[in-house]
């Protein structure tokens, strides 16, 4: 999301190139920031949201993680299936 917009950053076939090209773009932009802490969202899609967040934790070594599901509103428009790496890094 970018100012309040859903924004495609690129278009990947599958979809689990899909989730392993959002792991790879995670970890450009955190690049050398720390500490890091990292977040999955998902709609109806815990399994592969926890899978996700695993892979990243291995990569980036967080200082925390979480795994929650993406609210109502968001969820309705995104639709079922959805899943989402969130981060913040740099900050204490």
């Amino acid at each position: 999301m970018r100012n309040g917009q859903i924004e495609s950053v690129e278009k990947v076939r599958t979809r689990g190139r899909a989730l392993q090209r959002l792991l790879e773009l995670t970890i450009e932009r955190i690049s050398s920031r720390v500490p890091v802490r990292l977040a999955t969202v998902h709609a109806r899609a815990e399994a592969e949201a926890l899978t996700l967040l695993e892979a990243a934790r291995a990569r980036l070594d967080p200082l925390e993680t979480l795994c929650c599901p993406l609210s109502p509103v968001v969820g309705t428009h995104a639709g079922p299936g959805t899943v989402a790496l969130t981060y913040m890094a740099g900050v204490a």
